[in-house]
């Protein structure tokens, strides 16, 4: 049982690949802004009957949870405006960035340490992430700009924040900064989290006056489909950030096989090319997961 922690993981890493190619479909007919709202309302409204005690929590829990939900408000505004910009398949290896700002993170705020595994690990995820890169094998509609970038830099450098939050936030451990010694379950941390993204999505479409075509919304599939595997995702990562057992940089490396569900959609879903490359590239990384975690 003291490995459940890495199977949930793998859980979220599966979904999470899924999620970025659906996304990319979403917004094939619906705008960034739809997707983000009609995606994280339709979610929340999933948790509602699963949710539990979720009034018990202090004004301390909620000033935390805030922070988390506006990071991820700003990282994923940031990461869907690339992926509508970019191949799926190199995006996805792009988007492993978030590898070296977490285990960074991981080290530095939490004290958790990298041994010598890990840090080839850590090595061959870089050398992954640089290959896939290369202009040489990329056609020029596919080369990202100086925009995309840094779009895609900073969603990786806020998710990663989000991801040591997550850990801090479900501690049992007492005598945390600023959270005491109260402790929360992971139905109290989802309820409020994804109740708070959705405000801050409906907040930012009504000031900036964004059109929402609410049946248009309503009655897309991948909508849908994208918040039950977000619900199932996520909750399956916050019982995972729960167990004592587990690690910011091993967590970290785990969720990166999510690159071979991205790349085989962004094959079979969008007929992309250079996929073979991009799977090379991807085994580097993976190669780099199984060192982690031996």
């Amino acid at each position: 049982m003291s490995y459940l922690w890495v199977g949930l993981i793998l859980v979220y890493g599966i979904f999470k690949g899924l999620r970025e190619a659906l996304k990319k479909k979403a917004m094939g007919t619906n705008s960034v802004i739809e997707v983000l709202v009609f995606y994280t309302l339709f979610a929340f409204l999933m948790i509602i009957p699963f949710s539990h005690n979720v009034f018990a929590i202090s004004y301390r829990y909620h000033i935390a949870i805030l922070i988390k939900s506006s990071i991820i408000f700003v990282a994923w505004l940031c990461a869907l405006n690339s992926i509508k910009r970019l191949p799926l398949s190199v995006y996805s290896v792009m988007d492993m960035a978030r590898v070296i700002f977490s285990i960074l993170l991981g080290v530095l705020l939490l004290g958790e340490s990298i041994g010598i595994l890990q840090g080839v690990g850590m090595v061959l995820v870089i050398a992954g992430i640089t290959l896939v890169n290369l202009k040489s094998k990329q056609t020029p509609t596919e080369r990202p700009n100086k925009l995309v970038i840094v779009l895609v830099l900073i969603s990786c450098l806020l998710n990663s924040v989000s991801g040591i939050m997550d850990k801090w936030l479900l501690s049992t451990q007492g005598g945390r900064w600023f959270l005491g010694d109260e402790i929360i379950t992971s139905s109290q941390l989802q309820f409020w989290y994804m109740l708070y993204l959705t405000l801050f999505y409906v907040a930012y479409a009504l000031i900036k006056r964004e059109k929402i075509n609410v049946k248009k919304c309503i009655t897309c599939p991948w909508i849908w489909i994208l918040s039950l595997l977000f619900v199932v995702a996520d909750r399956a990562l916050f019982v995972a950030n729960s167990s004592p057992d587990s690690t910011v940089v091993v967590m970290t490396l785990i969720k990166q096989s999510s690159v071979l569900v991205t790349i085989a959609m962004g094959k079979i879903m969008y007929k992309e090319q250079h996929i073979l490359y991009r799977i090379l590239c991807a085994v580097l990384i993976i190669a780099g997961i199984v060192l982690s975690v031996l």
